[in-house]
């Protein structure tokens, strides 16, 4: 016996409590190991990790350090035999667990793991990281849980004695590939995700636009850098070249590619002619799939004589998400549908989201098209700054109708709003393990572990959460909906839920710091529906107020260690989508009325509103004070979005208007009118006079002077127009923020150097 090995064995011997007669593996008795862990002589890095994991939780649960040695495979009928004398388990995992026939017999994906385990021995083993995963499998017996990143989200049990039930199982992926697309990837690791990550990648290998601007798209007569012409012949060699230089390089055989993200598709006749004469109702132009698949094809041919097995990757997405009507695909195109336009909200049988069943008709008709389709979907509230969104409904719903759609894997994005999504992607990760999985049973055991004293009225608000969203007829991709997702008495029942717990939890150590930060999570809900309330009535102090506390619940969830619970850093869904959506309009609304500055009048949060879609308005006066009658409908701003009123997918033009009485006080001041916000661009008069055009940075605030056209101690009638060409967040669209006069303080003046001329092009 060499030196390493007879010291482990003899560690062992010396601690095992002779006289066992338990039909199970024991692994630790009264807190002393009895039982050594053996790897291959040369172990690979997933061997090493499941011996790694499984010696480190061994040790958190019992206190008790296993062991581990390496073994030759001649040496390994000798140790088992000494092992057996002295009443020591024998660990042995990869190779050395010789499990191979029984994993082959399973299943080819990666993943798979097969154990065996007896009174005196335990073999787990499994292809590429499959012997990690059964290890994690033998852990979960145990109590062992990972529902977040973190000691916050890790539960371990406490016990001296730990023993294995005898068994002999084998278990496969249901998709060979299982990936979030987000950091953690250990965390990941130890749900079973993995298998090979979907290579696919925006834009094409080889020419620059400073270089070769013919080879780009076509737009209004001239050439942009955003998209390639497809049709010019010399882009399909270059393509082509590089590609082949990139396998000689031993990259591939998948090779990614596509259009870049974003619009601006070729125009000219010659690509035209390549498109299906499609139209992609959600992006609201053409569909430009078969002109792609055209090109994809073309690249493959080309490399057909030399790399054969090269195969392309794409994300099926934006305005080439449908289906091709001309083209029929290679076989060596593979695909992820990234459908990042649609319902993020609802799973695909939900009757509140029609659009979902598209969504499905999606994933049939490109399954039927390509031998291999992944899913790049979104499993997060786009936009999203990290309020509660506890989609487990969706999840229990389209995951395992992606497998009998013959999806082969997952590289999902969503933001690592561990605490708000909670315990949503734990549930997914299961899914995608085993789409069979019994998703009530999971949610019960997570409550009870995962909140203990808690469990039943914590368990019972993740319930309520979740069932918000899956019965709201809303399906905005923002938070804009986010009143009417949890109205104001199932908050109430949510609070009392939450005040339940914490009270229960009082004093438990790990279980009261869990309930605290779910509460948090709720308590950032809260304030940002009191905000978005306190603009709408235009107390800004107020609406700044909830800003401020918000703030700082959110920068006590960021700060969270070892794992924040709400995203933090560079990407940081809080600081930048705060930023980018809703703390402009509030704290430049406050800076308005304070600092010696005024409100004259406040616009209701309910317009006038007419949609325009053939954009005739401005020609037929539609900004006239005097215009009567064309069909206005009714509709809110600041406190509903489009989607939430009925207008979900409108792209075009837009008019608002209404009537606002200026006090008689301000007669002969300046005046300015300020605007929370549009999306994404709009032309504004007052009392029928052309006042200026929006800077077009969707959702930022803008202000113009109004000084010479404002009636003071009269009605003033405000015209909006807003045009809504580009997705930037799904449902939404128009003025998004309040609109009010204020007077500057005497001496300061208002910055118009965010406005554009009315000489600019609208829309």
């Amino acid at each position: 016996m060499n030196s390493p090995l007879r010291f482990a064995f003899c560690v062992v011997v010396s601690l095992v409590w002779m006289g066992t007669t338990a039909t199970a593996a024991v692994l630790v008795k009264e807190g002393k190991p009895t039982a050594l862990i053996v790897l291959p002589q040369e172990p690979d890095a997933a061997e090493k990790l499941a011996a790694d994991e499984l010696g480190v939780h061994i040790g958190k649960i019992s206190g008790a350090q296993l062991a581990t040695t390496n073994v030759a495979p001649q040496d390994l009928p000798g140790l088992l035999e000494r092992s057996r004398r002295a009443g020591i388990a024998v660990v042995r995992l990869g190779r050395a667990a010789a499990l191979e026939k029984v994993i082959e017999a399973k299943s080819p994906f990666p993943g798979t793991f097969a154990i065996h385990v007896t009174k005196d021995q335990v073999r787990v083993a499994g292809r590429e990281m499959g012997t990690v995963f059964g290890v994690m499998e033998l852990l979960e017996q145990l109590g062992v849980r990972w529902f977040m990143p973190g000691e916050l989200g890790t539960v371990l049990p406490a016990m001296k004695t730990v023993t294995v039930a005898e068994q002999q199982i084998a278990q496969a992926p249901s998709f060979a590939s299982r990936w979030f697309q987000m950091p953690d990837r250990d965390w990941q690791v130890r749900l079973r995700c993995g298998g090979p990550v979907f290579p696919g990648a925006h834009g094409l290998p080889g020419p620059t636009f400073k270089a070769e601007p013919e080879l780009f798209a076509l737009i209004k007569g001239q050439r942009s850098a955003r998209q390639h012409c497809l049709s010019n012949p010399k882009l399909l060699e270059q393509v082509i070249v590089r590609v082949r230089e990139m396998r000689a390089k031993g990259r591939g055989p998948i090779i990614g590619m596509g259009p870049n993200d974003g619009r601006g598709f070729c125009e000219c006749d010659k690509c035209r002619a390549l498109d299906g004469g499609d139209f992609d109702p959600f992006s609201g132009e053409p569909a430009v799939t078969d002109r792609y698949i055209w090109f994809f094809n073309q690249v493959l041919e080309g490399l057909a004589a030399d790399f054969p097995d090269t195969k392309i990757a794409f994300y099926i997405y934006h305005s080439y998400m449908r289906p091709p009507v001309r083209w029929k695909p290679n076989p060596r195109i593979t695909g992820a549908l990234a459908p990042i336009a649609l319902d993020r909200v609802h799973g695909f049988s939900n009757p509140v989201a029609p659009e979902k069943s598209y969504a499905r008709w999606l994933y049939q008709e490109w399954g039927k098209l390509l031998p291999e389709l992944y899913d790049r979907g979104y499993w997060s509230n786009l936009a999203d700054p990290g309020f509660p969104f506890i989609i487990v409904h969706r999840l229990r719903d389209e995951i395992p109708a992606c497998h009998a759609l013959g999806v082969k894997g997952w590289r999902v994005e969503t933001f690592p709003n561990y605490g708000p999504q909670l315990p949503s992607m734990y549930i997914a990760a299961r899914l995608m393990w085993d789409h069979k999985a019994d998703v009530d049973a999971l949610l019960a055991d997570f409550a009870e572990k995962f909140f203990g004293p808690a469990a039943v009225p914590m368990g019972r608000y993740v319930g309520l959460m979740d069932a918000a969203l899956r019965d709201s007829p809303d399906c905005t991709g923002s938070a804009w909906d986010m009143p009417h997702f949890y109205p104001a008495p199932l908050r109430a029942q949510a609070r009392r839920l939450l005040d339940e717990g914490a009270k229960l939890a009082a004093g438990r150590g790990v279980y009261e710091a869990r309930v605290r930060m779910v509460r948090q999570t709720f308590d950032m809900l809260e304030l940002f529906v009191a905000m978005m309330d306190a603009r709408t009535r235009v107390d800004f102090a107020e609406a700044q107020r909830a800003l401020v506390q918000m703030d700082a619940v959110a920068a006590e969830l960021m700060a969270q260690k070892p794992v924040a619970m709400v995203s933090a850093g560079r990407f940081s869904t809080y600081v930048n989508y705060m930023k980018r959506f809703y703390r402009p309009a509030t704290e430049q609304g406050f800076a308005r009325v304070t600092g010696g500055n005024r409100l004259v009048a406040a616009a209701r949060d309910e317009w006038d509103f007419l949609i325009d879609p053939p954009r005739v308005g401005e020609g037929i006066g539609l900004w006239r004070e005097e215009i009567r009658g064309g069909n206005w409908q009714k509709l809110k701003t600041s406190s509903a979005s489009w989607s939430h009123q009925g207008l979900r997918y409108y792209k075009g033009l837009a008019w608002y208007r209404q009537t606002v009485e200026v006090p008689a006080q301000f007669k002969g001041q300046r005046v300015f009118l300020w605007c929370g916000g549009v999306d994404e661009k709009a032309k504004v008069w007052v009392n029928g006079q052309p006042i200026g055009i929006s800077h077009g940075a969707a959702f930022y605030p803008f202000e113009m002077d109004v000084t010479e056209a404002v009636r003071a101690g009269a009605p003033n009638h405000i015209t909006f127009c807003v045009v809504n060409d580009v997705v930037n967040e799904l449902g939404t669209g128009g003025i998004v923020a309040p609109v009010i006069f204020y007077a500057p303080a005497a001496g300061k003046d208002a910055k118009l150097d965010n406005t554009r001329p009315l000489g600019d092009t609208f829309p």
